[in-house]
């Protein structure tokens, strides 16, 4: 689970980093549109950028962040986990 921090959107670094990373990547701004393969691109790139931030990742992120994102299903399980 994303920690929990009173008062704080625990997703909201998860987010800009996800529109960054889409735009970064050419993708459109609309993440719940995204292609799979494009997502996945997205989570690899959302999660290089937590790691340089020094920020750990929990198991289970990208499913979480997803659903939180509108995306739930198939579109989260491919790729490497964290």
């Amino acid at each position: 689970m994303i920690a929990d921090v009173p008062g704080r959107d625990p997703f909201a670094p998860l987010r800009d980093a996800a529109s960054a990373a889409a735009r970064n990547l050419g993708f459109a701004n609309d993440l719940q549109k995204l292609a799979p393969e494009h997502w996945q691109r997205v989570l690899a790139a959302v999660e290089i950028r937590m790691r340089m931030r020094g920020i750990a990742l929990p198991e289970g992120w990208r499913e979480e962040f997803a659903a939180q994102m509108g995306r739930p299903g198939a579109h989260t399980v491919n790729g490497p986990k964290s």
